[in-house]
This record gives C-alpha cells, structure tokens and sequence, in this order.
C-alpha cells in the first residue's frame, strides 16, 4: 500500500511540474513535444528558440530589432502557422498610449481582437492577444505575445494562422515553441 501511495505522490509532483507558460494555461493549451528540434539563435544573440529541425527558418536583423522567422513549409498554410519572434530595442509602456497605436494598427488592417490577456512570460510583464480577420482573400487568425525585458528593450512573437481549422491548436502549439525560448543577455 506505501508502494501505491508513493508512486501516486511522484505522479502527482510530476504534473504540478509543468514549465507551461501562464498564456498557455489561460489559453487550456496541453503542452506540444516537438521532436527533432534545432536550438536556433537570433542574429544579435539576445534569445534562443527551440525549433523543429525540418522547418524552414530565416534570420532577419537591423539597428532595432533581430528577429526569427519560421514555418513548417511541407504542411499546407490552411494547416500549419508561420512563427516570428523579435527582441526589440525601444521603450515599452503597457499604458493608454500602447493600446491606442495597437488598436489603430489592427483597424487599419481589418483584425478585431478575439481574446486578450495580461499575464506574466518568462516572469516578465506581457500583453497578448489573438485577432481575427481577412488577409490575401484567407480567413486569418494572429496570435501576438508582447514582452517587457528591461526599460529599453522588448520581445515581440507571433503567429500568423491561416483558415479556421485547428485555431487553438495551432495556436497552442506555436506557444509551445514560445515556452522554449531563452534570453540571453
């Protein structure tokens, strides 16, 4: 019986041990194991993405930001997501002023805000949302994650969904990728 109840105890310590992100939990995600994963690194060094190694990823940098592109481009686009992840220089502010530009952006292209949420990201202070709209004549979702990694700098992701199948999927599964990331400075 000491046997059964132990290894009930282990059971139990192994789920509370989850390294899943508070967006996930909020979002019901159940944690995605990529397998064959590649550990990739922005061009400016500031983070590291785990992703799968037979994806498609570029590499994008300028004087204010460097980000990471990535899809699974053997999948149809109605059937998987494109990933992008940027560490950002610049002031953010989560006040009146972010929200005002945020919602004039997502009027000019069409998007209206379906859920969103503050939560903390890598125990950073975080804004996501998810949008829903049109673009190239598809139906489209966008899951946005903001970070606040110090006064002058931030980290920015999403993931651009096509269709309406698997919208929670996908977007659960691009989260997964997110929770891999590590910040390097």
């Amino acid at each position: 019986m000491k046997n059964i109840a132990f290894i009930c105890w282990i059971f139990l310590l192994i789920l509370g041990c989850s390294n899943q992100s508070e967006i996930g939990k909020k979002m019901n995600c159940s944690p995605t194991t990529y397998k064959n994963t590649k550990q990739i690194t922005d061009f400016n060094k500031n983070f590291t993405l785990n992703i799968p190694s037979n994806w498609k990823t570029e590499l994008y940098f300028d004087n204010y930001q460097s980000e990471i592109f990535t899809a699974d481009t053997i999948k149809q686009l109605s059937e998987t997501y494109i990933l992008a992840a940027s560490f950002n220089l610049g002031a953010l502010n989560f006040d009146k002023d972010f929200h005002h530009l945020k919602d004039s952006v997502l009027s000019v292209n069409n998007l209206k805000i379906t859920d969103s949420g503050n939560q903390t990201f890598q125990s950073k202070p975080t804004f996501w949302y998810v949008t829903k709209g049109t673009k190239n004549n598809f139906d489209y979702h966008r899951f946005t994650v903001i970070t606040k990694i110090s006064e002058n700098t931030y980290f920015s992701a999403y993931s651009e969904i096509y269709g309406d199948d698997n919208i929670e999927k996908r977007i659960c599964e691009s989260i997964s990728l997110l929770e891999s990331i590590q910040f390097l400075e």
